[in-house]
């Protein structure tokens, strides 16, 4: 079973928890369990806060910008079911 991440809701992450710092392959959010509950604090893993990081996922598929040519598009199978067309 896979969970979303908190920043683009793709099924990336492999374990329930939030603060294991992996790395999601779509939006390259680094999950921080601290940002997860306060999700306007900018810094810890990522520099700015989980609530700008999915503005910026919105505007340019990434949590940042800087990080638009490390990302991917989600495969089929991460895609959340109520998102499927």
């Amino acid at each position: 079973m896979f969970y979303p991440c908190p920043c683009c809701g793709y099924l990336t992450r492999i374990e329930e928890e939030h603060g294991t710092y992996g790395i999601c392959p779509v939006c390259y959010w680094e999950d921080d369990e601290l940002q997860y509950r306060e999700p306007d604090l900018p810094g810890g893993a990522n520099d700015e806060s989980l609530n700008e990081a999915r503005v910026h996922f919105k505007k340019c598929g990434a949590c940042a910008p800087m990080f638009v040519n490390d990302v991917r598009k989600p495969l089929p199978d991460e895609i959340p079911i109520n998102n499927k067309k």
